[in-house]
């Protein structure tokens, strides 16, 4: 029996198709309440079931094609508040605390290149056991290429698929695959994958 991997195009038509999907259902409508749902994050603390996490994450840039005069090491630093956004909102979202929760996080990422995306958006954590944690995030910023990749528009959108372990005592360790490009809002659009680790620390209880 073979085993045939995808390749990087198919990887990352992927990525593309669904960055497109979500600017169709309302990308000013998805960011608008992001930002307003930050406003209340910090006084309905008390509505989350998980703490604040202070998240670094490490990896490396243009996995999918290797590009030695385009790729290098992949830094962030990101704060990822702990209330669900969604019970926060209503009460009748407190039962889906348990597997899912909505949280919103502002984040800056740079590279062995001196690139830097400041960036805000959400995190949708699903919670599999006590342990397992599936976290896809999606987010919009600011890009400035310095000495990386010109990726066409100061605007860049990052979709990112995240998986790990979650310990007893909140820490995390995960895996992260992801995507920035512009979604076809500028002249260019030849994106940019990363992939690394994350390490999560409680910054609150």
């Amino acid at each position: 029996m073979r085993l045939s991997l995808a390749k990087p195009d198919s990887v990352r038509d992927t990525f593309c198709k669904a960055r497109q999907g979500l600017i169709r259902m309302g990308w000013k409508r998805f960011l608008l309440a992001g930002v307003l749902v930050l406003s209340v994050a910090a006084p309905a603390q008390a509505a989350g079931r998980q703490p604040d996490l202070l998240s670094f994450g490490a990896g490396w840039q243009e996995v999918l094609i290797n590009t030695p005069y385009r790729n290098g090491g992949d830094f962030r630093l990101e704060h990822r508040w702990g209330v669900s956004l969604l019970s926060a909102l209503s009460d009748g979202f407190t039962s889906t605390d348990e597997w899912f929760q909505l949280h919103p996080y502002l984040g800056v990422e740079t590279s062995t290149r001196k690139q830097f995306y400041g960036h805000g958006g959400l995190v949708l954590d699903f919670l599999i056991g006590r342990n397992i944690v599936v976290s896809p995030n999606f987010a919009v910023g600011y890009y400035n290429q310095n000495q990386g990749k010109r990726l066409g528009h100061p605007l860049e959108f990052r979709s990112t698929f995240e998986a790990g372990f979650r310990f007893d005592n909140e820490v995390r360790v995960t895996a992260y695959l992801s995507h920035i490009s512009t979604a076809n809002i500028g002249e260019r659009n030849p994106g940019v994958e990363m992939a690394g680790l994350y390490l999560h620390l409680p910054a609150s209880k």
